[in-house]
């Protein structure tokens, strides 16, 4: 009987906080000396002091263990932290996994967006006409004159443009001349007052000035005299810098979405971030919806938004599963617009992401 006090008082002690971490550790220690100096089958009152607690600990132990379902949460958490215990590096959780046909999305959203990755353009490219367009703002974005894009399409005047119309966008200020039979370099530089070595250079011609009938040249800042066009806000400049002589506003936008920047321009200054279809779009900054197209191809673009600032320029998105703004409404900074799809000519969920008349924050 007094042995058994004794045992509960010596467990009691084991137990208390006091005794802590390193009474246990010189336990075991004790326990490994005294098992080695008593001969087996001898219990004494140290050991059974040691079997108790043993006993008794494992009990607790046992009565703790966390039902099948929370072990199999532990393990889901373990494994998506790439591994904890195993050596493995710690790794964020994504809430939105990105599709993998995302990652095909930085295709051009029709045959009309050619991509442009030089610093200096040096091919046709081709323009489908949108709703609210201008043909002074399409010169300005594009970095040519309106007399080029009114000689290039053989137009009446800056106001024959109409949604849907197809238009030959030069690239620098001059004229997309058709080669014909009996014309040479120094004959078509005449006909348009330009310098026939620039004609050679812009053109990669032979230094001979050899051309082939029905090719199309440019000639760089050449005038088709028979035509008057009138000039005003026309863009003097007589190189295409892929938009990047347009002003950067800094913050004025906010990036309209989350994923991943392609950032690489294509069309009319249009960069694509890839997501998850159903990803949130948000108004890059203060506008009035100009268009809110949510049936048909569209050109390539699917259902999409334009929305007109206050400050003259434009900001365009494309390809939405969903467009939850009208036309006509007003669309503040920050306020959700639509959300991420594949709409149009698309190979998978993304936002296609234009600014008209200034860099687009997404260009790398």
């Amino acid at each position: 009987m007094v042995r058994r006090i004794k045992i509960k008082k010596i467990i009691s002690l084991i137990k208390s906080e006091r005794f802590g971490f390193w009474g246990t550790l010189l336990l075991v220690f004790l326990l490994l000396t005294f098992k080695g100096s008593i001969g087996e089958g001898q219990p004494t009152l140290f050991s059974n002091v040691i079997e108790r607690y043993i006993e008794e600990t494992s009990a607790t132990i046992i009565g703790h263990v966390p039902p099948p379902i929370q072990l199999a949460e532990i393990s889901t958490f373990a494994a998506g932290s790439g591994g904890l215990g195993q050596g493995g590096p710690e790794t964020s959780i994504t809430p939105l996994p990105i599709n993998e046909n995302s990652f095909l999305a930085h295709n051009p959203v029709s045959t009309d967006y050619i991509d442009i990755n030089s610093s200096q353009r040096s091919e046709i490219v081709e323009y489908t006409v949108q709703i609210g367009d201008l043909l002074s703002f399409i010169a300005s974005d594009y970095g040519i004159s309106i007399s080029s894009i009114i000689w290039a399409n053989k137009l009446r005047d800056a106001d024959s443009i109409s949604p849907g119309q197809v238009l030959k966008i030069p690239p620098v200020s001059g004229v997309i001349h058709l080669v014909a039979k009996n014309d040479t370099i120094a004959s078509i530089a005449k006909k348009y007052g330009a310098d026939s070595a620039k004609i050679i250079e812009f053109n990669t011609l032979p230094q001979s000035g050899e051309l082939q009938i029905g090719d199309e040249i440019v000639v760089p800042d050449g005038i088709v005299k028979s035509i008057y066009v009138a000039t005003s806000g026309s863009s003097t400049s007589s190189t295409n810098r892929s938009f990047s002589y347009l002003p950067n506003l800094g913050d004025y936008f906010m990036i309209p979405t989350s994923g991943y920047n392609w950032g690489r321009i294509h069309g009319r200054n249009g960069v694509d971030i890839a997501n998850s279809c159903g990803t949130p779009i948000y108004a890059a900054a203060d506008g009035s919806v100009a268009v809110s197209d949510g049936v048909g191809y569209n050109g390539g673009f699917g259902k999409f938004i334009k929305l007109v600032h206050a400050n003259g320029t434009e900001t365009l998105y494309a390809h939405a599963t969903k467009l939850l703004i009208g036309q006509s409404e007003f669309a503040q900074r920050g306020q959700m617009i639509a959300l991420m799809g594949s709409t149009g000519r698309s190979t998978g969920c993304h936002l296609h992401f234009e600014v008209h008349g200034a860099r687009n924050p997404l260009a790398k």
